[in-house]
């Protein structure tokens, strides 16, 4: 199946509404954004979070001391990185986060140049600027294919997706997973319940749809 990450999550409660509709990771934003979390509330909400969903913070060009720091306070399973961090960046994170999933954001311009950057997945999203996610902005996705098709690692599409475009954009881009936050929201940093079951609802109809199996190292067959 997708994989399917509701970002922005600041509450119990909206962690709650994620993972009763079958969520498969939750993102805590850990930069300055409307959606912003400390890590103290992070930790808290991380205990009602069950085994078997993810917890991904989300950090901007932060110092690896601290980023480890938090990751490791906050039980985080999975940090996505915004900012600028390059190859020796994530080779250091892997070694003081065994075991922790590295996500790397990008905008498909970026993507071209990216070089030695080897994270363990690509999260392709409008804008990887100072909003950080919430843009409401989707990209150009079929002049991105043929860009995403070449990568090895796994790809996560965000930027503007919606109960009404998602659809389309995995029959374009067919990617591994899919990451959302305005689109499921009553307002910046409330979760809108019936939203992100008609989310999380109209991505499962795809994949049965589609016939969508994950091969082991993360792409579609």
């Amino acid at each position: 199946m997708t994989w399917i990450k509701i970002c922005g999550t600041t509450s119990e409660r909206d962690a709650d509404i994620a993972i009763r509709a079958g969520a498969n990771a939750l993102g805590f934003i850990m930069a300055a954004s409307p959606r912003q979390v400390n890590d103290t509330a992070a930790y808290s909400i991380g205990t009602i979070v069950p085994k078997g969903v993810e917890t991904i913070g989300v950090f901007v060009n932060e110092s690896l001391e601290i980023l480890v720091e938090t990751a490791r306070f906050c039980k985080f399973s999975g940090v996505q990185l915004h900012g600028d961090e390059d190859a020796n960046y994530i080779a250091q994170l892997r070694k003081q986060l065994a075991g922790v999933k590295i996500v790397k954001a990008s905008t498909v311009k970026n993507l071209e140049s990216a070089g030695e950057v080897k994270p363990d997945a690509w999260l392709i999203d409008s804008s990887h600027g100072p909003e950080r996610g919430g843009t409401g902005k989707t990209f150009a996705w079929q002049q991105a294919q043929p860009v995403i098709t070449k990568l090895r690692e796994p790809v996560i599409v965000a930027g503007g997706l919606t109960v009404e475009n998602v659809q389309d954009a995995l029959g374009v881009l067919r990617p591994w997973g899919v990451d959302v936050v305005s689109g499921v929201e009553s307002y910046p940093g409330r979760k809108h319940p019936g939203l992100v079951m008609q989310f999380i609802d109209t991505v499962r109809r795809f994949d049965a749809a589609h016939g969508v199996k994950i091969a082991q190292k993360g792409q579609r067959r």
